[in-house]
């Protein structure tokens, strides 16, 4: 047998040996955790079953939080996107000022308010308890998680990654959202819309909704769209360099705040003819 067959051959025998020593390792080991670290059976997944409608006081903000009760565990928690949501729609003649959860999450969201604010909290640890995923590591997320809200105010700060805030059909002052997640506001009557996220990551639409004015801060936000809106003025804001496509048709008027010198936006106008207006 010639050398170099049998370095070959060594090698491929190796291979097998160590192959062999893992599925033997890996068929002793407790492979429960590996599982769960690996796949989604760390989700939870909230049963969306007959909604319970809690009664809250009048609010100028609603802020939406966790509330942790083991301190000492080191558990992550998150939400996953697109799944998860807290819904903001206008207050009825029948109905005011009420917060409807699914009968799955009743005793496990707390909303209480206290001075002009509206805390709604997540109670996450007990949650993981009912759910018996107490044996969970690393992190547990939660998918379903929906809270519908009737209220006349749309000034929210929503804490939690991985869930929407969405605004329907208010009409107000102001809509303000300073948010961890995605933000969409439609079909909605407001002077001022003003859409704050933390990360570039995030996205911000508007639909169908008329104001009189709308504030973007570009340095935190690279998605964002206004699709089928009226809006008279977009003031837009940042440093650094920044692009923008706007339809002439559908801009109204813009105004640029530089936060430094260096600060630039760069405009591209789609569409007819236009005029701008240096002041």
């Amino acid at each position: 047998m010639k050398l170099t067959t049998k370095i070959i051959f060594s090698i491929i025998l190796s291979i097998f040996v160590i192959s062999l020593l893992f599925i033997i390792g890996f068929s002793f080991s407790d492979r429960k955790n590996y599982y769960r670290t690996h796949n989604s059976s760390n989700v939870i997944n909230i049963p969306q079953n007959s909604p319970i409608g809690i009664d809250v006081a009048p609010a100028r903000v609603i802020l939406l939080e966790m509330e942790r009760t083991d301190t000492q565990d080191e558990i992550f928690y998150r939400f996953t996107s697109d799944n998860n949501s807290i819904n903001l729609s206008p207050m009825t003649a029948e109905e005011e000022n009420k917060l409807f959860i699914s009968e799955a999450l009743y005793g496990y969201v707390a909303a209480k308010t206290n001075n002009d604010t509206l805390r709604i909290q997540i109670k996450v640890d007990e949650l993981r308890k009912k759910y018996e995923a107490t044996d969970f590591k690393n992190y547990v997320a939660f998918s379903g998680f929906n809270l519908n809200l009737q209220t006349s105010n749309a000034n929210v700060v929503n804490t939690l990654n991985g869930f929407l805030t969405k605004v329907s059909n208010i009409e107000t002052d102001t809509i303000r959202i300073v948010s961890n997640s995605n933000i969409l506001i439609e079909s909605c009557k407001a002077i001022v819309i003003e859409p704050v996220v933390d990360d570039s990551h995030r996205k911000v639409n508007v639909r169908n909704s008329v104001a009189k004015e709308i504030h973007l801060d570009l340095d935190g936000l690279r998605n964002w769209n206004l699709e089928g809106c009226n809006i008279e003025v977009q003031n837009f804001t940042g440093s650094g360099r920044h692009n923008i496509t706007l339809d002439r048709n559908k801009a109204g008027k813009i105004n640029w705040y530089p936060k430094n010198e260096n600060a630039e936006l760069n405009i591209k106008v789609q569409g007819d003819t236009a005029q701008i207006v240096f002041q």
